[in-house]
């Protein structure tokens, strides 16, 4: 059994998820709900600023590999919950309050 499968399966899902993403973002002129929903990392940057900044974008990417690794690290439902409760907060947080006007 792989050590790490959850931190490889999720990075793949990153790659996955990030291609819609991007195509409905449309280079500045589209739907930005969907990757504030699936990364709210990436997106939280919107709340202060009218642009995604080049950290942010890496935070986002580097979001769905990092609770991979936690998942692998810190097996249990606890984590899991704590995971997806902590995504939830964030993309909640930014839908609200992001300065994206459309």
């Amino acid at each position: 059994m792989i050590k790490y499968s959850w931190t490889l399966l999720l990075s793949f899902l990153t790659a996955l998820l990030l291609l819609p993403v991007l195509f409905l973002m449309g280079g500045g002129h589209g739907y930005y709900s969907p990757a504030i929903i699936l990364f709210p990392f990436g997106m939280v940057g919107t709340v202060f600023q009218h642009s995604i900044s080049a950290v942010f974008a890496v935070l986002g990417i580097l979001q769905f590999s990092v609770y991979g690794f936690l998942l692998d690290r810190f097996k249990g439902k606890r984590t899991v919950y704590l995971i997806v409760g902590i995504h939830l907060l964030t993309a909640i947080f930014t839908l609200i309050f992001t300065n994206f006007k459309k």
